[in-house]
């Protein structure tokens, strides 16, 4: 299942917070409901933005290790995973070998 992201939030909460404002009556607490959708929203922006911990560039760039012993010359010189000789891209990461 996918997470609903930030902007959807707010947006949603915007929209049903507005358009019960404008209506009024007894569709009026809807206006409460689209304000919390909104601060849920705004509560993940700033998770995402500000207190998420960042990602060092070593984390970002590592490469998983494969155990089995391939044969010799069909690595990809990027990204060092095997590859078959009538290979025209990497699968792994899409070097051109040839």
């Amino acid at each position: 299942m996918a997470e609903i992201p930030w902007w959807a939030w707010i947006g949603v909460g915007l929209f049903i917070a507005i358009t019960s404002g404008i209506m009024g009556g007894k569709v009026s607490w809807f206006a409460w409901i689209g304000l919390l959708f909104t601060a849920i929203g705004i509560g993940k922006l700033v998770y995402l933005f500000v207190l998420k911990p960042k990602e060092t560039e070593a984390e970002k760039q590592t490469i998983p290790q494969y155990t089995h012993q391939p044969a010799p010359g069909s690595f990809c010189p990027r990204c060092r995973i095997t590859v078959q000789p009538t290979d025209r891209f990497c699968h792994y990461c899409g070097t051109r070998l040839r």
